[in-house]
């Protein structure tokens, strides 16, 4: 259980990363005058693929990681059988 939380924290903390960098390079472009309105052109493709895959991830990650911590907190408070050996 442990494995499966830090891996959505880390899925989760990595798709902000990356939509945060590509808010900032997107940004960068503009200042510069460089403005990508169509995917159809020669401008650069990959931060619309890499902005929308990570808006896809956040909240499926961000739902398992909550689901995983609940799911570790009730089994840490559900009583334990003795019959375990």
């Amino acid at each position: 259980m442990k494995r499966w939380i830090i891996a959505a924290a880390s899925t989760l903390g990595l798709s902000i990363a990356a939509l945060v960098g590509v808010v900032a390079y997107t940004a960068i472009g503009r200042a510069r005058g460089e403005n990508w309105s169509s995917l159809n052109g020669p401008e650069p493709v990959w931060p619309a693929v890499v902005g929308f895959g990570a808006m896809y991830v956040i909240p499926i990650s961000a739902l398992l990681l909550v689901v995983l911590v609940v799911s570790a907190i009730v089994r840490a408070y559900m009583p334990r059988s003795a019959d375990r050996t």
